[in-house]
């Protein structure tokens, strides 16, 4: 062994065969223009980067462009974002500042905060931060539609929540990009309470995704790896023992064979530690070279040299010589940049930093912490957090106190998640610093405020509410109103997103009511615009109106211009609800111009959301379409696409299905679906999903997305969910014959009704119950069984009473509840004057669905008082709408209809021909009128009710019935319904125009 040639690592890659193809299949799918996602696990040594390693050779050689970056432990918390911040920092190094800026886009501004030597390009705006996932996909769809991307994520079990987020975010909306991401992680580290843990089988079940967990080497492939380090094959007793030590681990193969080598291990020897083993290369080295490598261990992964220096207490030329020492002898790398230094493997560094004694480690973070004092920018970025971590390793807690404090106001714009981390720490730490208040500048109370704020960002409304709840409780009898106030206002908030609107109108009013009425202040301009708020949302509008009108003036008079921004978009959408249409749009749009000028993107959506929403409720279908297209593209720049945008989308959608472009609605459906909303705003474009399926006949699977839909937002009670919900579901059991099942959906979701000015939610579920019951009774008639009570069409109808119908839809809905009680069997002969208002109301409205409907309605009264002319107009005007939306149900309905009615509707277009079934009732000869009578025979009719429901007198009914009974054969009537279920029903010939 003496004369052979030894190396640190095996210049060869060994075994791993079954992996690689699956790699290179996944680069070769990407090449053709497929997103691939890839997870691979092992144990910490087991060779994941190796592999990595020689993928990534395979995507460059394949014209792949790759970046790399790695997750960095920096305590409980992680270090947010540092894989991505990694990644862009190569890419920058790459390309030019004009191609930068070009892929970058508008995600240059939240990507400053994590990389601060990445200045934000003019137009930025901080507050898009708070949107990162949408703009980091945007800019990598960017990258690879310039060339094909792989995207590698090491060391995934160190992630931040913030980092694991955007991977699931982007796992779930990457899907067309020609783009692989490949992540790493230590199977060993997860354990049950991992956040990774149970993202790992999540990510698998949102799409194809390749799961490979390394194993360790097999004998023949730990021989290959050693043969490979030491230039040729090992004697068998070499190669057992490095198989016995290292068990097959890869890395730990490495190791063993450099303690061979340098005459270790052997059978006489004492058998190495696992921790001796990884200490054996350092302990071999200079002084100064172990000095320095204790020093790298205590920064964590990676260290910038020039921290290094700061922090080493060497003159510069020991120092160098120190570190070319371990980097040749493969205990540190220089890391991709060229600027700093980091340990080749983990496993290495965790043995060095845990073999120094608690002051030796003590000291070195005190260096690194005093040295990011003195100058933050030795890091890279982040100093922030790295002082934090530092000052609590060192166990200095008044000094950590203040750096977990500047941690996460630095985390606050880009990762709420982490922001309230480091402000959890403060507080766990808090009473156990001296004059904690002096060192930072606020107070305990400032702290938990700060916590509750970063838990409501996040996502975390309960623990929002909780934290907020314990500043209220340590508020003193000293204490200010107004801090007292804006805690309240920030419970209201909670509550107000909770669902709970009663408590939060009382907690707010409440707040208010300590406020002195003079002077205004930022606390009257924010308690009155929530509450304001809160009133809209309850659907009570005429106290929404007078708060949101005080609200715009005290926010005016304090220079709050967010909240004077919020409270005329409240008040502009009062308005609008209220049919104040030209008012109510100018202080939407007032509301609208504020909050773009001051950058408030937030607001600027909401207002664009609720501009296109009172366009449609004024009948303004088009300019609706207008408005929600404008705030989608601020949307679109603002990376709000899948949360603002999707509602903004769901208004557009809305607008189109009720001017009749189902198809474009589905369509946009389908394109705003791949962005994968959250929650609510997903449940926004089922709802529009389930309203196209079920006016098209598709009724099993309305139902299925109505379903979907109420699951999340199974915790609200807004009419502006349920009642759609239950209308398209109700349609849906309508459809499949179970009108009980509907009535009973109805009934339930009205249950809910709120206030009677949210008309526009409401209407329509009540008409459609009105139908549905006046058709139960008609059913129950023909059918000879009890007739259901009316006192369900009698609450509906005294329901609807209560709505002011003061829209083009509301108005069209409460004509059309008043005529359809005119079909019930017990009102007066109709005359179809009320269907003629509702036909009226209907076109004004533009809505072709509804009009279609009525007209249909129409021409059946008509055929039953004689006017056919009239009839056949609205009968052919009903099948040309119906045919054009696509709506077969009710395409079938006229349809019948002309059929029992003799009516030619000559606008219709004909049919396409389609063959004829063998009809086993043609050795009768009956005529088509015959079939009709004997289908409505065999659905128990009288000859009063075929007479009815054909238009004809009853003593025409009768002589078809004599007549039909002596063709078939058969003595009464049972015997000839008896014999047509026999045969298979009635068939009847398709009538041409």
């Amino acid at each position: 062994m003496a004369g052979m040639r030894a190396m640190a690592v095996s210049p060869v890659f060994v075994g791993r065969h079954e992996e690689l193809a699956t790699l290179a299949a996944e680069v070769a799918r990407v090449r053709a223009g497929h997103a691939c996602f890839v997870l691979i696990g092992g144990e910490a040594g087991i060779g994941k980067t190796r592999l990595v390693d020689e993928v990534i050779r395979l995507a460059e050689t394949s014209g792949l462009r790759t970046l790399t970056g790695h997750c960095v432990e920096l305590g409980p918390e992680g270090l947010p974002l540092a894989p991505l911040a990694e990644a862009v920092r190569a890419l920058i190094r790459s390309a030019s500042p004009e191609q930068v800026d070009a892929w970058l886009g508008p995600a240059r501004g939240p990507l400053a905060h994590v990389l601060p030597s990445l200045e934000p390009i003019p137009g930025t705006s901080a507050d898009r931060a708070a949107h990162l996932p949408e703009l980091v996909l945007g800019m990598i769809e960017r990258l690879s539609a310039d060339q094909p991307l792989m995207l590698v994520l090491e060391d995934l079990h160190w992630a931040d929540q913030t980092t694991l987020n955007l991977l699931t975010y982007l796992i779930r909306t990457l899907r067309e990009a020609p783009v692989l991401m490949v992540g790493t992680y230590r199977s060993d580290e997860i354990h049950r309470r991992h956040p990774l843990r149970p993202l790992l089988s999540a990510w698998e079940r949102m799409r194809e995704a390749h799961r490979l967990e390394l194993a360790r080497f097999r004998r023949e492939e730990v021989a290959a790896q050693v043969a490979a380090i030491l230039g040729g094959p090992a004697d068998p007793s070499t190669l057992d023992l490095v198989l016995d030590r290292s068990e097959g681990n890869a890395f730990l193969v490495e190791e063993m064979v450099e303690v061979v080598r340098n005459g270790g291990g052997g059978a006489s020897g004492v058998s190495p530690t696992l921790r001796d083993l990884l200490l054996i290369r350092a302990e071999a080295r200079s002084p100064g070279a172990q000095r320095l490598v204790r020093a790298v261990s205590a920064a964590g992964r990676q260290v910038p040299e020039r921290l290094l220096a700061a922090v080493a207490g060497m003159e510069p030329a020991a120092l160098f010589e120190a570190l070319r020492e371990l980097v040749e002898n493969h205990l540190l790398l220089v890391d991709e940049g060229g600027q700093g230094y980091a340990f080749r493997h983990a496993l290495a560094r965790d043995a060095v930093y845990h073999d120094m004694l608690p002051g030796e480690r003590t000291g070195w973070h005190v260096a690194y912490a005093r040295a990011l004092s003195a100058k933050p920018d030795l890091a890279d970025d982040q100093a922030s957090a790295s002082l934090a971590h530092h000052w609590l390793a060192a166990l200095d807690l008044p000094a950590a106190l203040p750096a977990l404090l500047s941690a996460a106001e630095a985390s606050a714009a880009y990762a709420p998640a982490e922001q309230l981390m480091h402000l959890e720490r403060a507080l766990e730490i808090w009473a156990r610093v001296p004059n904690a208040p002096e060192l930072t500048s606020t107070d305990l109370i400032g702290v938990l405020t700060d916590a509750g704020d970063a838990a409501y960002r996040a996502g975390s409304v309960d623990r929002s509410r909780s934290l907020v709840g314990q500043a209220l409780a340590e508020l003193g009898e000293s204490s200010s109103v107004s801090r007292r106030a804006l805690l309240m206002w920030r419970v209201g908030r909670t509550l107000l997103d909770l669902g709970q609107h009663d408590e939060s109108i009382s907690i707010l009013r409440a707040a208010l009511d300590l406020l002195p009425a003079e002077p205004p202040e930022y606390a009257h301009a924010a308690l009155l615009t929530a509450l304001a708020a809160t009133y809209l949302r309850d659907g009570s509008l005429r106290e929404a109106a007078a708060i949101a009108d005080r609200a715009v003036a005290v926010a005016m008079a304090v220079g709050a211009h967010t909240e004077q921004a919020e409270a005329l978009i409240t008040l502009g959408s009062v308005r609008a609800y209220l049919g104040e249409d030209e008012a109510g749009l100018d202080s939407l749009m007032q509301g609208v111009r504020l909050a773009e000028r001051i950058g408030a993107v937030e607001t600027a959506l909401r207002g664009w959301i609720n501009s296109s929403d009172a366009l449609e409720l004024f009948g303004r279908h088009q300019e609706a379409i207008d408005s929600a297209n404008a705030g989608l593209e601020l949307a679109r720049r603002a990376g709000s696409v899948r949360t603002s945008g999707a509602y903004l989308a769901g208004n557009m959608i809305e607008s189109m299905g009720n001017m009749g472009r189902w198809q474009e609605a589905r369509q946009a459906i389908t394109q705003v679906l791949r962005s994968e909303p959250e929650g609510v705003f997903y449940a926004t474009l089922l709802i529009r999903a389930a309203q196209t399926a079920v006016l098209s006949g598709q009724g099993e699977e309305a139902a299925r997305l109505c379903r979907q839909a109420a699951a999340m937002v199974i915790d609200s009670n807004e009419p502006q969910f349920l009642h759609p919900l239950a209308g398209y579901l109700a349609e849906a059991k309508r459809l499949a014959g179970d009108l009980d099942g509907a009535t009973a959906t109805i009934m339930e979701a009205l249950r809910h009704v709120g206030s009677t000015q949210l008309a526009r939610f409401s209407m329509p579920l009540i008409w459609l119950g009105i139908r549905i019951g006046v058709d139960r009774v008609i059913l129950a008639r023909d059918r000879r069984e009890a007739v259901p009570s009316a006192e369900v069409v009698e609450q509906l109808v005294a329901m609807a009473g209560k709505f002011p119908a003061i829209t083009p839809a509301t108005r069209g809905y409460a004509l059309a509840i008043t005529a359809e009680q005119t079909r019930h069997p017990q009102a007066g002969p109709p005359s179809g004057q009320e269907w003629r208002g509702a036909v009226m109301a209907w076109r004004a409205a533009d809505e072709p669905y509804m009009l279609a409907y009525c007209l249909f309605r129409l021409a059946e009264q008509q055929c039953a008082t004689g006017d056919r002319g009239e009839a056949v107009r609205a009968a052919a005007e009903a099948s040309r709408l119906a045919a054009g939306l696509g709506a077969e149900p009710l395409s079938s309905e006229i349809d019948a209809l002309a059929r029992r009615a003799r009516l030619v509707l000559t606008d219709k277009p004909p049919a396409e021909p389609v063959p004829a079934p063998a009809d086993p009732m043609a050795q009768f000869t009956l005529t088509e009128r015959e079939r009709e009578v004997l289908g409505l025979i065999a659905a128990g009719r009288s000859n009063a009710q075929i007479a009815t429901e054909l238009f004809i007198s009853p003593k025409t009914a009768s002589v078809h019935v004599s007549n039909i009974l002596a063709k078939l054969g058969v003595t009464g009537r049972v015997e000839a319904a008896a014999l047509v279920h026999r045969l298979g029903g009635v068939q009847l010939p398709a009538r041409g125009p």
